[in-house]
This record gives C-alpha cells, structure tokens and sequence, in this order.
C-alpha cells in the first residue's frame, strides 16, 4: 500500500503560520534562502531542498515488489494523473515485444492517484524483474501537500521521482495513453547494451524518440498529427540538439541525468521541462542522437484531466516559456531541483521521499508570486 501521508499546514492569508517561522524562499532554491540574500558561509554544500525539509511533514514511501533477484538492465519511467491511463496498452506492447531470456526491465509507475498498478492495468510480465509503484514525491504544485488551490501540470516532479527510485543504469520515460512502435523495445534493448558495455560499435547517446498524436477534430472524428521531427529525418539515427527531446519517449543513462540533477522543477506548472534537459545535456556535451525507431503513438482523444492545468493569472504563457528558456536554457545543472542523489540516498536508506516543509513561503521563480495564489 502506498503511503500518501496527510497534508502539510497551509500558511494563513497574510503569509504567517501558527507557532512557527515564515521562511520566504523561492521554490527549489537549494541554499533555503532567497535570491537576495546569499547563503551564510557555514551552509553545507548539498542538502535538501526547502520545500521538501526531511522531519516537518509526513513522508511518502514507495512500494517495491522484487519479482526476480536478477538486476534490472532498463528501468522504464511511466508517469500519470489521469483518471484512465491505459497502462494495460504498455504491457500489451511489452509482452508482445520482449524477450523473456534477455531483457530485465524496472517498471516505475509515478501516479499522481495512488492507485495499485494492477488497477490501472499492470500485469506480470517475466522481463519485468522489479516494479515500483508511487505517488509523486511532494511538490507545491500537486497533491496532498501541495500549496496550490488545484492541480497543477509537475512532470518534472513525476519523472525526477522515477529518476530517484531506479536502479538500472539505462532509463526511459513514457507518457500514459501510449502504444509504442513495433521496433521501440528492441531499439532500447540494442541502446541500453551500449550503455553497458560502452564499446565503439555502441555509442553512449541520449535518445530522442518519435511520436504522433491521436486527438479529436471539430468534427468529432479522430485526426492524426505526425511529428514534425519525423517529417525531418523519417529514417536511420541522427544527431541532433537538445531542444529535440520530448518526454513521450525519452532514454537517457542514468549518470547522465544525475550530472544535471533531473529535469527542471523551476518549470513544473509550466512545462517545457524535456527540451530544457535536452539543452542541459547539450551544453555539457553530451551526444543526443534522434531515433525514430523509438516512437510512440499518443492517445489524446479523452483530453486532459483536471490535473493538467496550466494557469497563471496575469502573466503570458508565451513570456513565461520565453523567459523559462532563456533562464533555464543556459545552465549545465537544474536550478530549482531538489538534490536527486540526496533523494536517492534516502530512498536507498528506506527514508521514502519527504514532505513539504509548512514554514516555507514558497514563491514563483518567474515574478516571486506566492504560489498558494496562482490558483
């Protein structure tokens, strides 16, 4: 059973709790201070984030059922908040395309509902060794502890607590309410064997995939739109920049991700969160190649849920995303990401992921905007 833990105490209307102290810090500030004011010389160099402080709010543990003793070789991050994800397409598509001799998948399930994975649609698989089933670790924008009056879009949150929780050195992530194309496991298989051996012949690379999407037109009758990186280079494995990678279908090693520290959480509520850790990895150097052979096909025909929202009273999506690209776009490492091998030494130590610290003032990167006030 997953534990969800109760919600944090929410600051009064004029920014003050009850019997503790107000901490004005913007949200993922990893110093605990706010932007004008510099840390004190004795801060320690990597602790964890404000919002997540380890002993004021009840933590969320994970539950992990170890079906082999064999080591993973890929640990498959399947992140959702809607009410019918079709989990049941993805373990079609696996058991139709593994080899039950040689592949050894994790399957992290990051479900913003807390439901047990075979509710949503899981079943046993021999290739699957070892599955996770979580909530989302906790965050202002979504869920118990959130700050918010609503849910919030918080993939960055959903897929860095899957970063937090695998433990095989190759990761994908995976959208709900997709089917993956007829080669993408064996195009992941082939990947993650040079990511292991790092021989010539293999070379380490980040994948970008390909995807369509399958939405409803005006009419009412479905409407295929292809992806336009596709149309590009429809054939072979090419190199490409950063800004290629899309979150629908994404692999990357595991030591890569944890030099940038994840995927920006500055952008959660937001989005953009794929493409800014394509620049990312870019910018350190490393190799993203774009595979169309890792594609996926998209179901939006139900729309979103209510947990994708995107909303920010006063204040332009498009300047936001601008300002989200030139502030975040540059960097080697996230700015507003909890420390992910902090978070993994915890979980390692069966600490779970901790709560929302109730002291802090938490504020919008973009403006300073409190965040219990972008409704």
């Amino acid at each position: 059973m997953i534990c969800r833990g109760r919600a944090a105490r929410r600051p009064a209307a004029d920014g003050k709790a009850t019997g503790t102290e107000v901490r004005r810090v913007q949200v993922g500030r990893p110093d605990g201070v706010s932007r004008a004011d510099p840390p004190p010389a004795s801060a320690p160099a990597s602790v964890t984030s404000p919002e997540i402080a380890p002993d004021v709010a009840p933590s969320i543990r994970p539950r992990v059922v170890a079906r082999s003793s064999a080591r993973p070789h890929i640990s498959i991050v399947y992140s959702t908040a809607r009410a019918v994800p079709r989990l049941d397409w993805l373990m079609d598509d696996l058991s139709s395309q593994c080899q039950s001799a040689g592949d050894r998948l994790e399957l992290i399930i990051v479900d913003a509902l807390g439901r047990p994975a075979r509710e949503i649609g899981y079943r046993d698989l021999d290739p699957v060794v070892r599955l996770v089933e979580t909530l989302p670790k906790h965050c202002p924008w979504q869920g118990a502890q959130r700050v918010t009056s609503r849910d919030w879009w918080a993939m960055s949150n959903a897929r860095n607590t899957g970063i937090a929780l695998a433990t095989a050195p190759c990761i994908v992530f995976l959208d709900d309410r997709c089917h993956l194309g007829d080669r993408f496991v064996a195009t992941i298989r082939e990947w993650a064997r040079g990511v292991r051996s790092r021989t010539p012949q293999l070379p380490v690379a980040v994948l970008a995939g390909a995807y369509e999407k399958r939405e409803l037109g005006p009419d009412g009758r479905p409407i295929v739109t292809p992806d336009g990186r596709l149309v590009q280079a429809p054939e072979g494995r090419v190199g490409c920049g950063g800004d290629w990678l899309y979150g629908c279908a994404v692999a990357a090693p595991l030591s890569w991700l944890l030099e940038v520290n994840g995927f920006e959480e500055g952008v959660d509520g937001l989005s953009g969160e794929d493409y800014l850790l394509g620049l990312m990895l870019a910018n350190r150097g490393r190799r993203i190649d774009y595979v169309p052979d890792l594609f996926v096909s998209q179901d939006r025909t139900s729309g979103h849920d209510h947990r994708m929202r995107r909303t920010d009273k006063g204040v332009s999506p498009d300047d936001k995303s601008h300002a989200a690209l030139a502030r975040f776009g540059s960097r080697t490492r996230t700015e507003f990401t909890p420390d992910l091998r902090v978070l993994r030494a915890r979980i390692a130590a069966g600490l779970g992921f901790p709560g929302i610290d109730p002291r802090a003032d938490l504020r919008d990167w973009y403006d300073g905007q409190p965040i219990r006030e972008m409704t």
